[in-house]
């Protein structure tokens, strides 16, 4: 068996079952499988869907924002316990009142995501933000979100939730809704974000190939038996 044949390598792959593809099989049923073979990889691609991220919908707590509304999306790139805010990849908020709405999104200037102290948890249902811990979430021209639940800045332990845009405070309040088990939930999930893994694509497009080989010689051994 020609070695190219079993090649992880994608472009590899493609050539060796071309090659096979255009050998003349002795019936129709191989001429039909490698027909579909093919066509599904130039359909679908050379990668499968894998998990990315997780996409959560901001809670509107409508209850302590000073009559603004509050929807967006922000963007992790996985669930699990976090430390600090490098998994938050993407967000985009807009606070809304009457006819104003002012926008936050980290593809705007300056912006930026820290936590200050303990950590947020994300499943595949809500992002939470734990007991004694401070996110913020800003922009360029003094503009940000604070969500500091129960977080002890060393003149005390407070809570506050808050939103300043351009140095002005369009919100500011102790209080936060929902809490569940003592930690604020942050965000509903929305939707996981599919990504294209080139290496799965690779290997499935090698064993086809392989596949295509392995028929094509038992079809000559057979020719020359008989």
């Amino acid at each position: 068996m020609n070695q190219s044949t079993l090649s992880p390598n994608t472009a590899a792959g493609f050539v060796a079952a071309r090659a096979l593809f255009k050998r003349k099989p002795g019936t129709m049923a191989f001429r039909a499988w490698a027909l579909g073979a093919l066509a599904a990889f130039a359909l679908l691609g050379p990668g499968v869907p894998a998990l990315a991220g997780i996409v959560y919908n901001v809670t509107n707590d409508t209850a302590d924002q000073n009559g603004w509304s509050l929807a967006g999306t922000i963007t992790l790139s996985g669930t699990g316990t976090f430390t600090n805010a490098s998994a938050i990849t993407a967000w985009d908020l807009t606070a809304s009142k009457n006819s104003t709405s002012n926008r936050f999104a980290n593809t705007l200037s300056g912006a930026g995501a820290s936590l200050d102290a303990g950590m947020f948890t994300a499943t595949s249902s809500v992002l939470s933000l734990v007991d004694m811990s401070n996110l913020r979430i800003y922009q360029a021209g003094n503009s940000g979100f604070t969500w500091r639940n129960n977080f002890d800045d060393g003149m005390g332990t407070v809570s506050a939730y808050r939103l300043v845009f351009s140095g002005n405070p369009l919100w500011e309040t102790p209080f936060f809704s929902p809490i569940v088990g003592g930690a604020w939930t942050l965000g509903t999930a929305s939707s996981a974000v599919p990504e294209i893994d080139p290496a799965a694509g690779s290997s499935a497009l090698s064993l086809v190939a392989g596949m295509l080989a392995m028929i094509e010689q038992r079809r000559r051994r057979a020719a020359l038996v008989a």
